[in-house]
């Protein structure tokens, strides 16, 4: 979605900034590793594609695109569908390109539990955060076509370059969420019963503490303050 909106947007304006086509790299009939060669080799692709943005507008920029870039990896971590990096891991694994062990690694443990339970966590309590990454994303594509068409470049880079080599930004995130203390009570028979009827007290799943139970659906929960429970959202 947010690739569309960047798109309608750079479709009003010629481009001053050096960019990619305006077709997905990892579409099937493209070359993925040609795009990535072509423009994706600088190191520093934001200095690369903006050059005359001054260091605080830079450092903004970048900081954007990595909030957007993590969006998008938590969404793939979820299994949340119009991930684009879903799109880019279906797309190397089609072509036998390599994907990075980390990368690997990251997905494989945010199958299981309580990293999981951890991502959907961090996935929920950020949701404002993330909305406004998006939106002030989007705003500036809208806003200033030229410099709309560098941002998706930049960021299909980014995306393909986190899945090859894994992006420090998200390696540094996926490090905070293993540091995360969040406890997650496996078995809802384990514990004795409480006015909830679920066999948690109100401590145990308490969300100011950071815990979390399961639900008689199975089911992310906490209790609240007040008393209320507050689903983890898929």
């Amino acid at each position: 979605m947010l690739r569309l909106v960047l798109l309608g947007a750079a479709a009003l304006w010629p481009f001053a900034y050096s960019q990619a086509d305006s077709a997905s790299p990892w579409a099937d009939g493209q070359d993925l590793e040609k795009f990535y060669k072509q423009y994706c080799s600088a190191p520093n692709l934001e200095k690369h594609y903006f050059p005359s943005l001054a260091p605080k507008q830079m450092e903004g920029l970048t900081k954007l695109i990595s909030e957007v870039l993590w969006a998008d990896n938590s969404d793939n971590l979820l299994g949340i569908q119009g991930s684009s990096t879903t799109a880019v891991v279906a797309r190397m694994r089609a072509l036998q390109l390599p994907i990075a062990p980390a990368f690997e690694t990251m997905t494989q443990q945010a199958s299981k539990e309580p990293m999981h339970s951890k991502y959907m966590h961090l996935n929920n309590v950020n949701v404002k955060q993330r909305d406004q990454a998006l939106e002030r994303f989007e705003k500036l594509a809208t806003t200033n076509t030229q410099l709309a068409g560098a941002m998706l470049t930049v960021l299909d880079c980014r995306i393909i370059r986190n899945v090859k080599t894994m992006d420090p930004f998200v390696a540094n995130r996926v490090a905070q969420v293993k540091d995360m203390k969040l406890t997650i009570k496996m078995d809802p028979k384990s514990s004795h019963h409480t006015e909830m009827g679920d066999g948690y007290s109100d401590s145990e799943c308490g969300c100011g503490g950071g815990n979390f139970c399961y639900g008689p659906r199975g089911g992310h929960y906490c209790i609240t303050s007040g008393g209320n429970k507050r689903y983890l959202k898929h």
